[in-house]
């Protein structure tokens, strides 16, 4: 599959050395690639003034692509991968083989600047969404806890002066519906208010052949409120607050033969579900004075679900649990800034939070659990309680200095942070409760997080660069643990080391960022099943790499004609990982990690301007991902794969009808992987979905 790789990607090379020789004869025409602007309030400037690598979703590439959650952008940004997990749950993300499939993220997300640090936040609904923004490498020195392999700001559509309403209907096969309508409003010069609704539904992808029902029927509903107040131009405050509620089926997992690599049917006997309602909101202060800036960021996120899960997905009636939890977040940050374009630039900042997270997991044996394990009970059944408190503050900077064409920048982070954990587990037996255990344990943690990066403008067009970091994911304690030693986890480490050139050409007319890394890693925080097989819990491996590179092209061969590459190897594994006298996975590859990826398509416009039709759109995508393990023992895996999507689009004035298309080859794939109580599971990746989309503007 290797060879598959560099023969497409050769094959790429050769059709953009084609067009770039095709555009030299073509000096009449004057048409460009957009300029890519990084609009992170900590960076706002040109891609090309980042000395990292950073990639920016558009909306047109949003719609075109059908992205309708953060596990889309897998097939877009090289060595970015998000299994679908089968619900909203645990929301794992990995970015250059740095992520947590439990427990604390191990990369950053803002959605309009509201920080979302827990896992079960992360897969919610994407609607009016301006663009998706991914910073890969660390990121903690400004921003922090969960920014280790890298950062993800996703912003939406801004309050605006023009009174505008965008109605959007879905309909594809599995019964999918999806409908969203967005409405501008200014009010007076100073003040605008924007409100967005959004429905979806489908029936199911997958059958459970036990009860002969579709376990994964979903119907999420969400809004958004939007206020943008500006009484001068150097003053404006903006406040927005959402709203998602989900209720989804799960989990469409199958007993998985690992010898034989191959998934059998979903048949299991009880119905499972993941409910949840989320909450965020922000207030967005901004004063801009002669010579710096001044921004302050309050933000709210409250998380309420519930969980029912067969735990054994068997027929046999096993083990049943029930998670509900409740988080509530409270973060305050406040940045000071210098003016750009002098040849010194400034940024101090503070970060503080506090996060409540309060969990209740109920473990009920069912009467063939009761049977296979010897348990003299006609009832037992346990809860476990979990109250943890997480709070921290930061101080952090970063000094630029321009001087001729080179621009040298460092920065330092000083992070604290505590945790608290008030736990107990109570057993109950034949109706008689008893209190097994219960305690209440305390961590904090202090860790400087440098940086320093380089990069040098040979003129315009190219522009080579260096970056050194110090990334840092927090430890803290397991939601479940069966052993005193399992109770907590370590922080995890990795210095993250960074060389690139960003160059255009050709009248910008061809854009190419391509980046090499290397990251030393320590105390790498690896998931693992307790002992009894019913929970997973996070331990720490002694150390670990990951090095590769990046490649993103995209050129406007002609006028009209947009085409991309995007490509990234990644080869993450073990250095160092003893289990114990029995396991030693030192040199294996890390699970989860496909070592390449790649995406490759075009989107070409005729013009028609016919009295009834003005344009035609045709969009179509190639993502391909390599060859990843999916357990640290590296006994099962998925091969290479790939995925075929297209889009077209019919357009006249303000309305747009198209048809689209996912995975229309039909390929067949395992999307998630893991071993509990002594079995191997698999999910099934999404089959060949169709469908049609009406939008209106007006």
């Amino acid at each position: 599959m290797k060879k598959s790789a560099l023969l497409i990607l050769f094959l790429a090379a050769f059709q953009f050395t084609a067009f770039a020789q095709e555009a030299e004869k073509d000096t009449i025409r004057n048409y460009k690639l957009d300029e890519i602007i990084i609009q992170s309030p900590k960076y706002n400037r040109n891609i090309f003034e980042i000395p990292a690598a950073a990639s920016m979703i558009s909306e047109r590439l949003i719609e075109n692509n059908r992205v309708e959650n953060l596990t889309d952008i897998s097939t877009i940004i090289p060595n970015f991968f998000m299994p679908d997990y089968g619900s909203k749950l645990t929301s794992p993300v990995y970015i250059r083989g740095v992520g947590n499939r439990i427990n604390t993220p191990s990369v950053g997300l803002y959605v309009d600047e509201i920080p979302y640090f827990e896992k079960a936040a992360f897969n919610f609904d994407f609607y009016d969404v301006e663009r998706i923004e991914v910073l890969r490498g660390p990121q903690g020195t400004l921003y922090g806890r969960n920014a280790m392999g890298g950062l993800i700001n996703v912003i939406t559509n801004k309050p605006h002066n023009e009174q505008r309403t965008t109605i959007s209907m879905d309909y594809g096969n599995f019964n999918q519906i999806r409908s969203n309508v967005t409405h501008n409003q200014p009010i007076g010069k100073s003040l605008a208010v924007q409100g967005s609704l959004n429905q979806r539904h489908n029936d199911g992808f997958y059958e459970n052949v036990f009860s002969q029902t579709e376990v994964d029927k979903i119907n999420s509903y969400s809004g958004r409120l939007k206020a943008l107040f500006s009484p001068s131009e150097n003053f404006n405050v903006q406040g927005n607050i959402q709203y998602e509620d989900s209720r989804q089926g799960g989990y469409p997992y199958a007993l998985f033969n690992d010898e034989l690599m191959q998934a059998g049917d979903i048949s299991y006997d009880k119905e499972s579900v993941y409910n949840r309602k989320l909450l965020s909101a922000g207030l967005n202060l901004n004063y801009s004075a002669p010579g710096f800036s001044l921004r302050a960021v309050s933000s709210f996120q409250s998380l309420d679900d519930f969980q029912e899960i067969d735990q054994d997905f068997t027929p046999q009636s096993l083990f049943f649990v029930v998670q509900d939890q409740q988080l509530q977040m409270l973060a305050q940050e406040i940045n000071l800034e210098s003016k750009k374009g002098g040849a010194y630039n400034w940024l101090f900042g503070v970060f503080g939070f506090k996060q409540l997270l309060d969990k209740a997991v109920t473990v009920e044996y069912g009467e063939d659990g009761l049977v296979q394990f010897k348990l003299p009970f006609s009832e037992y059944y346990y809860t476990k309680t979990y109250n943890n408190s997480n709070s921290g503050i930061a101080f952090f900077h970063q000094s630029t200095l321009d001087f001729g064409g080179f621009t040298f920048s460092a920065g330092i982070r000083a992070d604290y942070e505590k945790a608290t954990l008030d736990y107990t587990d109570d057993r109950v037996r034949n109706g008689n409760s008893t209190r097994a255990d219960e305690f209440i344990s305390d961590l904090d943690y202090f860790e400087i997080l440098p940086k320093v990066a380089v990069k040098y403008s040979v003129n315009e067009y190219l522009v080579p660069y260096a970056t050194i970091a110090k990334g840092y994911n927090s430890g803290g304690f397991n939601s479940t643990f069966e052993r005193e030693e399992d109770r907590s986890f370590d922080p995890e480490h990795s210095w993250n080391y960074e060389a690139g050139v960003k160059a255009k050409w050709l009248q910008q007319r061809i854009y190419a960022n391509l980046a090499f890394f290397y990251i030393d890693w320590t105390n790498q925080q690896i998931y693992q099943t307790v002992p009894s097989g019913t929970g997973s819990m996070l331990t720490n491996a002694g150390k670990s790499e990951s090095k590769g590179v990046e490649l993103e092209l995209k050129a406007l061969p002609a006028q009209n004609l947009e085409t991309w590459l995007t490509f990234g190897f990644n080869e993450a594994r073990f250095v160092d990982y003893v289990k114990d006298e029995d396991e030693n996975y030192s040199g294996n590859y890390l699970p989860y990690v496909p070592q390449y990826s790649f995406n490759a398509g075009g989107n070409y416009k005729v013009d028609v301007r016919a009295s009834w039709l003005d344009q035609i759109r045709f969009n179509l995508s190639y993502n391909g991902f390599g060859k990843h393990y999916w357990h640290e023992s590296n006994e099962a895996f998925q091969n290479f794969y790939g995925l075929l999507n297209h889009r077209v689009s019919f357009e006249k004035n303000n309305i747009t009808f198209s048809f689209w298309g996912k995975n229309i080859l039909n390929s067949e794939y395992n999307s998630f992987y893991f071993q509990a109580l002594g079995n191997s599971y698999a999910q099934i990746g999404k089959p060949a979905t169709l469908g049609v989309n009406l939008k209106v503007v007006f």
